[in-house]
C-alpha cells in the first residue's frame, strides 16, 4: 500500500516544485529577452535594454541619407538652370558668384551623401558591417554643414532680388543659423554613456508572459521616418519652384507686396524642410543610430511642427497664382484663407477631433 506523506513534507515538496517552476519561467523569459538583445541590470532588479540590430541601423542610415539627398538634388537642379534664366544676368555679380558657390557646396553635399553606396558595394561587398554604419554616420555629419550654407545662399538670392542686399543677408543668415541649430545643436546633447540607450519596461503576468504595447518602438520609428519622407519630396519640389520663379520675367512685374508674400512663403517652406531633416541629423549624431523612445519623440515633434509652416507657405504662393488670374487682392486673400482652413482642418482639426472623441467613447460606460 502506498502511504501518503505527512502534510509538512508534502507542503515542502509542493513549495520546491513551485520554486523550480518559477525559476524555469524566469530563466525562459530572460533567455528569450537576451535573444532579442536584452540584458539584466543587477542594481535595479530586472530592467531590460534593447539594442538595435545592425541591419536596422544601416537601413535607417540609408533611409536618412535618402531624405537629405532629395533636397540636395532639387537645389542642384535650380542652381544649374538659374544661369540660363532671363533674370540671372541682371543680378549683381556678387549674387551670381554666390550662386556658383552654393552650387559647389551642394555638389560636395551630393558627393558625400552618395559615398556610403560606393563604400557598401566596393569596400564591404554588400555586407552589413559596423564600419559601414560608422562611415555613414560621419558622412551625414559632414554633409549637413555645406547643405546648411548652400540653403542659406539660395534663400539670399531671391531676397536680394526682392529688396536688396540687406534683406538678402538677413534671410540667408537666418535660414543658415536655423539649419545649423537644428542639425548640429543636438551635438551638445550627445550622451556621455554610449551603448544602450533605451530601457524597456517589461511587465510580466503570473505566468511570466510579457505585456507589450500595441505598436513596437522599432515600427513607430520606421513609420515616422517614412512619413517624413512622404512630405519631404513635396517640400523640395516647392523650394525648387520658389527659387526658379524669382528669375522669371513675370515675377519682376509683380507688386512689391506679392514679392514679399513669396519671400515669406519660400522662407516657411525652407523652415519646414529644415525641421523634417532634423530627425535624420539627431538620429545619427545623438543616438548613434540606436532606436530609442527619446528619438521617436523628437522625430514625432519635428514632423508635426513642420506642417504649419508648410501649409502657410503653400497658401502664400497660392495668393500669387489667384492674383495673377483675377487681379483682385481680396479674391486672392480669401481664396488663400479658404485653402489654409482646408489644410488646417485636414491636418490638425479632424485628427484632434478624432483623438478626443475616441477618449470620450472609451470613457463612456456601456
Amino acid at each position: 500500500m502506498f502511504r501518503k506523506p505527512p502534510p509538512s513534507k508534502l507542503g515542502a515538496f509542493r513549495r520546491r516544485l513551485r520554486g523550480r517552476a518559477a525559476e524555469a519561467r524566469s530563466g525562459g523569459l530572460e533567455k528569450s529577452l537576451k535573444s532579442d538583445g536584452v540584458a539584466r541590470n543587477g542594481d535595479f532588479g530586472l530592467s531590460f535594454t534593447r539594442m538595435t540590430q545592425l541591419k536596422d541601423k544601416i537601413q535607417n542610415a540609408l533611409d536618412e541619407s535618402r531624405m537629405l539627398i532629395l533636397g540636395a538634388e532639387i537645389l542642384v537642379g535650380f542652381e544649374f538652370t538659374a544661369v540660363f534664366q532671363e533674370g540671372f544676368k541682371p543680378l549683381p555679380i556678387s549674387s551670381q558668384n554666390l550662386n556658383l558657390g552654393a552650387l559647389v557646396l551642394m555638389l560636395i553635399t551630393v558627393a558625400l551623401l552618395i559615398s556610403p553606396v560606393a563604400f557598401h558595394q566596393l569596400t564591404e561587398r554588400g555586407q552589413d558591417s559596423v564600419a559601414l554604419h560608422q562611415f555613414t554616420i560621419h558622412v551625414i555629419e559632414m554633409a549637413l554643414l555645406p547643405f546648411a550654407f548652400a540653403l542659406g545662399a539660395n534663400v539670399y538670392l531671391p531676397a536680394v532680388a526682392i529688396n536688396g542686399p540687406i534683406t538678402g543677408v538677413i534671410f540667408g543668415v537666418t535660414i543658415t543659423f536655423l539649419a545649423l541649430v537644428f542639425w548640429y545643436g543636438p551635438v551638445l546633447l550627445r550622451r556621455k554613456h554610449k551603448g544602450t540607450r533605451q530601457t524597456l519596461k517589461v511587465m510580466t503576468s503570473g505566468e511570466g508572459q510579457t505585456v507589450a504595447g500595441h505598436t513596437p518602438l522599432h515600427d513607430k520609428i520606421r513609420q515616422v521616418l517614412t512619413e517624413a519622407r512622404v512630405i519631404i519630396p513635396g517640400n523640395q519640389a516647392l523650394l525648387g519652384f520658389q527659387f526658379a520663379i524669382i528669375l522669371q520675367a513675370g515675377f519682376r512685374e509683380l507688386a512689391p507686396w506679392l514679392k514679399w508674400i513669396h519671400l515669406a512663403s519660400l522662407s516657411l517652406i525652407a523652415l519646414s524642410t529644415v525641421l523634417l531633416l532634423t530627425p535624420a541629423a539627431y538620429h545619427r549624431i545623438v543616438e548613434q543610430g540606436e532606436e530609442t523612445e527619446h528619438f521617436y519623440r523628437v522625430a514625432h515633434i519635428m514632423v508635426v511642427c513642420s506642417l504649419p509652416p508648410l501649409a502657410v507657405g503653400i497658401c502664400g504662393d497660392f495668393v500669387l497664382v489667384v492674383y495673377e488670374l483675377t487681379e483682385t487682392r481680396s479674391a486672392a486673400l480669401v481664396a488663400a484663407g479658404l485653402m489654409l482652413s482646408i489644410f488646417g482642418v485636414l491636418w490638425f482639426g479632424y485628427p484632434w477631433f478624432r483623438r478626443n472623441r475616441a477618449e470620450r467613447l472609451i470613457a463612456r460606460p456601456a
